[in-house]
């Protein structure tokens, strides 16, 4: 009879022990992988993984950027941006010229789908994309 205890125990113990594994892996995110297709010729983009979000006594939410890149993508487009350390992302999108640009666009986070949104963008309407440690806190903000 003592066996069959030590025996459950050990099994428990072991069931336990491969359970708890996810427990002990950083959550953090690794990388962010954005990719726009469009039948457009292509889009500006401003990137960042330096800026902070913050709330008026409103509630209304804008983004104060440190440092940014903006390129000019063509389409397909697909890049990847590591952000291990910032584990924070912000992505705006204009047209290259007056007119307009219909995008689909695919965000990724380690891998798994984050937005995967088809949209039609304006000057006065850009796309917008802000991820802040495994949160997507808002999609339309107020660049500073």
């Amino acid at each position: 009879m003592k066996r069959q205890w030590v025996s459950v125990g050990l099994v428990l113990l072991l069931a336990l022990w491969t359970g708890s594994c996810d427990w002990l892996e950083d959550p953090s995110p690794e990388f962010v992988r954005v990719m726009i297709e469009s039948d457009d010729e292509s889009m500006m983009l401003i990137t960042s993984t330096q800026f902070i979000p913050t709330t008026n006594e409103l509630g209304e939410v804008s983004v104060q950027v440190f440092d940014s890149d903006t390129t000019t993508a063509s389409f397909p487009f697909d890049q990847s941006w590591d952000i291990s350390e910032e584990q924070r992302f912000l992505l705006m999108g204009f047209p290259a010229d007056s007119g307009s640009v219909t995008v689909r666009l695919r965000v990724l986070i380690d891998g798994d789908t984050d937005y995967d949104r088809t949209v039609t963008v304006l000057v006065d309407e850009p796309i917008r994309y802000i991820y802040l440690f495994n949160q997507q806190i808002i999609q339309d903000f107020v660049l500073l």
